[in-house]
């Protein structure tokens, strides 16, 4: 696919641990991409908000994105990409940092930073987090049902999906169906999570 960064595009920009994706983050990217000419997904390197480091590496856990990009509709696969900007830097991933290197390559692109409930709650704890609202829009992923947050909102009927239980279920017999065939396909391949 050929990226048409730098030429005005709408870029909706979709972080997370995905630690593994999994079908609630495709379903989720699949309402997204409909609203964007682009869609970047971006696997954080380190994330310095979560007390459990990611099982997968940096690199694994960007494969799987990867991955899961063949098993979604062929028109949604055209404007998705994954990025790998914050698994190749060494350290904590700051949004900051990232919308900052992406806004010097990118200056003509508007940039639309897409949150869940929870990091939407805690934002004022990132780091500057009013620079980072000059440098792109605010859109949250809202689940039905949760408290309102400051920010523009949508409500997509979220699959209630936890990476955690995943992992567990691989842990215990080897697979899950709450993943992309492309993803299982990967883990078993590589043993990820005590999968064979």
């Amino acid at each position: 696919m050929s990226l048409k960064f730098n030429s005005g595009n709408s870029i909706g920009l979709l972080g997370g641990t995905f630690d593994p994706i999994h079908l609630g983050h495709l379903h989720v990217i699949n309402q997204l991409a409909k609203k964007f000419d682009q869609l970047a997904l971006i696997p954080t390197g380190e994330p310095w908000m979560k007390p459990d480091k990611p099982i997968a590496s940096p690199k694994e856990r960007l494969e799987m994105c990867e991955a899961a990009l063949d098993d979604l509709p062929e028109e949604i696969q055209e404007k998705v990409f994954v990025l790998d900007i914050e698994v190749k830097k060494s350290g904590p991933s700051y949004t900051f940092d990232t919308l900052q290197s992406l806004r010097a390559f990118f200056p003509r692109d508007s940039f639309t930073l897409i949150l869940g409930t929870d990091a939407a709650a805690s934002f004022s704890k990132w780091k500057r987090p009013d620079d980072i609202k000059k440098m792109a829009e605010i859109l949250v992923v809202k689940r039905p049902g949760s408290k309102a947050s400051d920010f523009k909102e949508l409500e997509i009927q979220a699959l209630e999906i936890s990476s955690t239980k995943i992992r567990e279920e691989f842990k215990v017999k080897g697979s899950s169906e709450l993943i992309s065939k492309s993803v299982t396909k990967y883990i078993k391949k590589n043993g990820l999570y005590g999968g064979k």
